[in-house]
This record gives C-alpha cells, sequence and structure tokens, in this order.
C-alpha cells in the first residue's frame, strides 16, 4: 500500500467509527490474516490526526479491510482485543513458518507487533481522550468570560475546518490563568489523541454554543472599562484608537454586532470625556500668566492632535480661550514694554540692549501669538529706529580721527580724510585708504581689497564684521 491512500484511511476509518459498535472481535483464519496483512509497507505510517498526535502505525490497520476481517475497524477495538488480535497474529505467523510462506509470514510477523504495541498503546490513549474530553469541557463551562477564553473556544469552533485551528486554540490557554489554564490545556492534550474528525466533532458545537454567552461576557466587559478609564489626555488617545485595536485583538471572535455596540460605547465615552478635557484645557489656559511663556503653554493645549479628538464644541471653546489668553498677554507684554522702551536713552547702548536682548526676547515667542507678536516687534522697531536717528545725528561728520574696534581685535584708526590703519591683535599695521560716499557707506580698501561698512550709530557694520568707536 503507497503512502497516499493514507489520507483516504483515515476517513475511511473515521466514517466507519462513526457507525454502531460492533459487539465483538472476530478472529479470521490465518489465510484471511495473510491475506489482511499484505498491504504492510515497511515506513508507512497513519496518524489519528495532525495535531502533533505521539501515536502511529501500519495504514493497514485503518483501512476497510480491517472492519471486514476483524469485525469493526480499529478504532472500535479495546485494548484487550488489540491484544487478542495480536495473539492469533503470533499463532498465524507460526503456521506461515512451518508451510515455508516466509514473505507472508514477515508481513503477519510485523503487523503483530504493531497490534501489540502501537495499536494497543493508542487505544489506551484513545479510551482515556474520549473520557477526558467531555470532563474538561465540563469543568471549562463555569469558567468567567475572558478575552483569552473566547480566543480559546473561537479557535475550537473551528476545528476541522482550519488547519490553524488547533494550534491557534493552544496559544489561546497561555493567556488563561489557574485552574481555568489547566483545564484547557488537559483539553488539548486529550485532543490530540483523538481522530481528527472525531475531535472536532466533540468540542465544535459545544465551544460554537458558548461563543456566544463568552462573547456577550467579552463585549460588556470591554464597554464596562471604558467608565473605568480617568478622564485624561492618555485616556483620550487609548479610545480614539481602539476601535481599530480591538478588531485587531479580537478578528472574527467578536461579531459585527459586538464591535457596533462597543464603537457606540467608544463614541458617548469620548465624547463625555472630551468635553471634560475641553472644560479643563479652556480653564487652565485662561489661568496662565501674561508672559512670554504664556504662548508656549498655551501651543501645547492647542496641539492639533488633541484637538481632532475632542468634540467639536469643546475643541472651539479651547480655540477661543486660546485667542483670549493670547490677546491678554500680548496687551500685558506690550503694555509693559512700551514703557521701558521710552524710557531707554538715545544711546548706542540702547540699540545694543534692543538689538541683543529685547529683539531676541520677541523673537522666540511662537509665531502662534501672531498679531500680539506683531505689535512688539513693531513697538521695538519703532523705538530703535528713534535712537539711531538720535545716535546718527550726534555720530555726523567726518572720521577723521576717530577709532573703531572689532570684538575679533582689529581696530581702525582713520588718520586723515583718506587715510586709514588696519592694526591687527598681533601688532602687526596695515595702511590703506577710504571713501565716505553720501548715503553712509565707507569703502576701505587695504593691500588691493576693499570693504564696504556702513556707518550706523556707533558701529561700522559690513556684514558679520561690526567695528563699534572706541575713540
Amino acid at each position: 500500500m503507497n503512502r497516499a491512500a493514507s489520507g483516504f484511511l483515515a476517513i475511511a476509518l473515521v466514517g466507519a467509527f462513526a457507525g454502531p459498535a460492533a459487539a465483538t472481535l472476530r478472529i479470521p483464519d490465518c489465510d484471511a490474516l495473510a491475506s489482511w496483512a499484505s498491504s504492510y509497507e515497511r515506513g508507512a505510517q497513519w496518524k489519528p490526526n495532525q495535531f502533533g498526535t505521539r501515536y502511529w502505525f501500519p495504514p493497514g490497520f485503518a483501512a476497510p479491510a480491517t472492519a471486514d476481517t476483524f469485525g469493526k475497524p480499529v478504532l472500535e477495538w479495546s485494548v484487550e482485543e488489540a491484544k487478542e488480535a495480536a495473539e492469533a497474529l503470533r499463532r498465524c505467523e507460526q503456521a506461515l513458518r512451518r508451510a515455508n510462506r516466509l514473505a507472508e509470514r514477515n508481513d503477519v510477523s510485523a503487523m503483530r507487533g504493531y497490534a501489540q504495541n502501537n495499536v494497543a498503546r493508542y487505544l489506551q490513549a484513545l479510551a482515556e481522550a474520549r473520557a477526558e474530553v467531555p470532563a474538561r469541557l465540563s469543568s471549562l463551562e463555569s469558567a468567567a468570560p475572558s478575552t483569552s477564553l473566547l480566543a480559546f473556544y473561537a479557535a475550537l469552533a473551528d476545528l476541522g475546518r482550519d488547519r490553524r485551528a488547533f494550534n491557534e486554540a493552544n496559544r489561546a490557554t497561555g493567556g488563561l490563568q489557574g485552574q481555568e489554564q489547566a483545564e484547557a490545556r488537559a483539553l488539548m492534550a486529550a485532543l490530540r489523541d483523538l481522530p481528527e474528525a472525531e475531535a472536532a466533532g466533540a468540542v465544535r458545537e459545544i465551544a460554537s454554543a458558548r461563543l456566544g454567552t463568552i462573547r456577550g461576557g467579552v463585549r460588556d466587559s470591554i464597554v464596562a472599562s471604558f467608565a473605568e478609564m480617568p478622564t485624561s489626555v492618555a485616556s483620550l488617545q487609548r479610545l480614539t484608537a481602539m476601535p481599530l485595536a480591538l478588531r485587531r485583538e479580537h478578528g472574527e471572535a467578536l461579531g459585527a454586532e459586538d464591535y457596533a455596540a462597543i464603537d457606540r460605547a467608544i463614541a458617548a465615552r469620548r465624547a463625555e470625556m472630551g468635553a471634560s478635557i475641553a472644560d479643563d484645557l479652556a480653564a487652565s489656559i485662561a489661568a496662565l500668566p501674561a508672559n512670554e511663556e504664556a504662548f508656549r503653554l498655551i501651543d501645547q493645549r492647542t496641539d492639533e492632535r488633541l484637538l481632532v479628538m475632542l468634540p467639536r464644541a469643546g475643541a472651539a471653546k479651547v480655540t477661543e480661550a486660546a485667542a483670549a489668553q493670547r490677546q491678554k498677554a500680548g496687551a500685558a507684554l506690550l503694555a509693559d514694554l512700551r514703557p521701558k522702551l521710552s524710557a531707554l536713552p538715545e544711546t548706542q547702548e540702547s540699540l545694543d540692549l534692543i538689538d541683543g536682548t529685547l529683539m531676541p526676547a520677541i523673537a522666540r515667542i511662537p509665531d502662534s501669538a501672531g498679531e500680539q507678536k506683531a505689535k512688539l516687534i513693531e513697538a521695538d522697531r519703532e523705538r530703535r529706529a528713534a535712537i539711531l536717528a538720535a545716535v546718527n545725528r550726534a555720530e555726523r561728520g567726518s572720521l577723521r580721527g576717530r577709532v573703531y574696534d572689532s570684538p575679533a581685535g582689529f581696530s581702525l584708526e582713520f588718520v586723515d580724510r583718506t587715510r586709514v590703519f588696519l592694526k591687527q591683535g598681533n601688532g602687526q599695521t596695515a595702511a590703506g585708504t577710504y571713501t565716505e560716499e553720501d548715503d553712509g557707506r565707507v569703502v576701505v580698501s587695504i593691500n588691493g581689497q576693499s570693504m564696504v561698512l556702513t556707518r550706523e550709530g556707533r558701529t561700522l557694520a559690513g556684514g558679520p564684521t561690526v567695528f563699534r568707536r572706541s575713540k
């Protein structure tokens, strides 16, 4: 018999097992036994299922010819009947040896060994599994609904229809706890010893029936968990992601009606939580101090990723509170800035203060401040322009006799109306010429190279290079 026939034999065997059990084992004569044993093929195996069973024996035991020869299929044999068949095969083996029918004797001898060992051991395990499966199912009947139990029964309900079902049910037991896990794993161990169709028949209907009850319990537990979630932005984020996450977690174990009920509960809890968070955000924004930091904190509380999770009315409330507080903070900063600007003396030091301190501070205010930031910049620029005009008036006149220093250690000394010395930090001095343009620019030429500087207050600036008047 070839290996490809073993699948057909498994189906035939299951069909035979499903019928009424034969009362007793029939022991045929030696010729019938030899004919039956001729199906033996070294290495060929029949296994009761594809669940990772520990048991196998030659396919000839599972063939329809077994019932024809012994009066009933092998799965209806008892352990004692397997030993009885083995004894009959032993006597036949001896008779065939005496008759010098050695080829037949070898087949009968092989089948005798398997009947005495593999078949007998499997029949013992089968009898125990047939008692174990209903007992374990009964123990699990009172288990509390849980996500893992739902996944467990959903997989069992597909046993025999989906090759992955057994492994998925096995994995689901890992999520169970305590006695429930022990019962479920004992059930899976027993199923591993049943023929596949018999295993499916033993659990599929019960699993399907229990799924409805457990599904409702899991659904209700999920819905109840929403009320227990604290009102927070983190919870709101979880609720937003939950519809997709739950579908990934439970798949088809929950039905369309279950997901619809869960989605409605999520929407209700999101609306409730979102409204509360919006109220808190609006209140916290209104309580912010009217300073530069307020603008950054307002931006944090009005992040677009947060606003989209809030109900439309709640998001509008937060946005309105933010606009009002930005206006309030901007007005307070402007009211504080204007007197300070007015009090600044019309000196180069005041220009330095505006450029080095006041303007950078305003630049750090987020662009979301919009109009408020623009008013602060305008006030700064307006006062700077007035101070610069005053300093420029004071600095008008020829450069002759003036000295300007740069932070890099260079100095420009304007000797007369045309000559200039460039002194370097290492003590070297280079002579050159300069020209003053009508628009306030100064062109300095030294060693064949020219540099254009602009007069602004008490400084001469050319790109990143700035010389400040020291004399």
